[in-house]
């Protein structure tokens, strides 16, 4: 792998990974089987072309962007920002996924949750990931909240996730940090290259809110157990809260 990624512009990939996150001992018991059916419109699907343009396969790639922010040299950067900003923007018309801890479901519902802020990604790069561990894996969830508690823990079953779209695409950026040009400082798990570090085979660009907003009417909020979706609430615009589904 090295030498294929040595002939690659200039790109190299350091043994010793850092920044992976807190469960790298436990990452190959995640399945890497994917749930549904991956969309044609994907990412995954596209980046192809980008790819060949830098001399890297899909592998390549997906070793190249667990590299450390640290580790990586200028070109790298540059590569894996070139590959990042293909990524066709978010508009209208987007379908989106904001996943949420099982805790937060009942927030949603009982209205002291109305808005949609932080971490997000299309629906068409992440929809066909419903099992818990691979979302957790291909979302990075396996960080610590500042008071310690792990919000999507190893032995969870279930989570929630909104499916929506925004008027507020303007106001949604690439995560990217210092050596990207941009101003994310969060630490591991986060990658700070615009993809999350997921280790399991899904290629997944992450965006983000830099703000709270009421999501268009009609978004759906879904109970996710066992890797079965269960709708429980759509979002009313005029009431500006999910309503829940009898």
């Amino acid at each position: 792998m090295k030498d294929t990624l040595s002939k690659a512009e200039g790109v190299s990939v350091s043994s010793g990974a850092k920044g992976t996150g807190e469960i790298s001992n436990k990452a190959s018991k995640v399945k890497t089987t994917l749930d549904g059916v991956e969309s044609q419109n994907s990412f995954k699907k596209q980046v192809g072309k980008v790819l060949k343009k830098h001399n890297l396969t899909l592998s390549d790639f997906q070793e190249l962007k667990l590299k450390h922010v640290s580790e990586l040299t200028s070109n790298e950067v540059r590569i894996m920002k070139e590959i990042r900003d293909s990524v066709p923007p978010i508009t209208k018309d987007t379908l989106l996924q904001k996943t949420i801890p099982e805790s937060d479901i009942e927030k949603y519902l009982s209205g002291e949750y109305t808005e949609i802020g932080g971490y997000i990604a299309k629906y068409d790069d992440v929809g066909h990931i419903n099992n818990y561990g691979e979302v957790v894996e291909s979302f990075r969830l396996d960080y610590t909240s500042w008071n310690g508690s792990r919000p999507f823990p190893d032995d969870g079953d279930s989570y929630g996730k909104i499916k929506f779209t925004t008027n507020n695409e303007d106001n949604i950026k690439i995560p990217y940090g210092k050596r990207f040009g941009g101003t994310n400082t969060d630490g591991p798990p986060c990658t700070q290259n615009g993809f999350t570090g997921s280790r399991n085979g899904e290629l997944v660009p992450e965006w983000q809110f830099d703000s709270r907003y009421f999501p268009n009417n009609g978004a759906e909020l879904y109970r996710v157990k066992d890797g079965i979706e269960k709708l429980v609430a759509i979002y009313d615009s005029d009431l500006k809260r999910f309503i829940p589904v009898k």
